[in-house]
């Protein structure tokens, strides 16, 4: 507890305004959230954190329901993935985790992240493991946060992806318009319902952010 309370004051601190001693100091306090990925190849990937007493037990599962599961940290309770087309979307892994919630007998609690590039992986862990400490979802986290978070880097790859594709503009603006009705937006969009649940896999693959809730407020917003 003592920790996260020094983390938070430093996290935002600007690293120039710190003597070595400080510097060094931040590097100590923040170890824990850096990654050992030298040795995963080449490749896309994103991290799942859970919290909860049954992590040994929700690992082996996982590793039998995920297609693209590559390793687990027992002791940072994270699973890597890597991206494939067969990669489950957001809210189909919380669809899995409410099932394993009822056959658990305990709620698992879980932050599904962004898939990345692996050189950007350990930078956008540390961001992610903020936000899940705060037990938010990012859109969340960003939403209450926003007058802090003008620099969050995740924010601003997500908003420029988005303004770089005008077909996702219009997903999003559709789904917003028809409050995340599906045969609505279909409609709106003048796809049959099946391209667009394609469409929104692709989306939730793409920026992790499902198209309902806070997600889709967020994403509206950004446009």
């Amino acid at each position: 507890m003592e920790l996260e309370k020094i983390r938070k004051i430093y996290e935002k601190v600007d690293p120039s305004q710190l003597t070595e001693r400080e510097k060094l100091l931040t590097e100590l306090i923040f170890t824990d959230r850096k990654l050992s990925i030298d040795n995963l190849p080449n490749g896309r990937y994103r991290i799942l954190q859970f919290s909860g007493n049954n992590f040994e037990e929700l690992e082996n599962t996982l590793k039998l329901l995920l297609p693209d599961f590559v390793k687990s940290l027992r002791e940072q309770k994270i699973v890597i993935e890597f991206f494939s087309s067969d990669s489950p979307t957001t809210s189909e892994l919380f669809d899995i985790f409410q099932t394993l919630s009822q056959d658990m007998g305990e709620e698992v609690t879980a932050y599904v992240g962004r898939f990345v590039d692996k050189n950007r992986l350990s930078e956008v862990y540390a961001e992610e493991s903020k936000i899940f400490e705060n037990q938010s979802t990012f859109s969340e986290y960003i939403l209450s946060e926003s007058l802090n978070l003008l620099e969050n880097n995740i924010l601003h790859e997500i908003r420029k992806e988005l303004l770089e594709n005008p077909e996702d503009q219009k997903l999003v603006k559709a789904m917003y318009k028809a409050s995340a009705n599906q045969t609505k937006a279909a409609k709106l969009l003048y796809v049959h319902r099946n391209t667009l649940i394609n469409k929104i896999k692709k989306y939730e693959q793409k920026y992790g952010l499902q198209l309902s809730g806070s997600d889709l407020t967020l994403a509206y917003n950004l446009l």
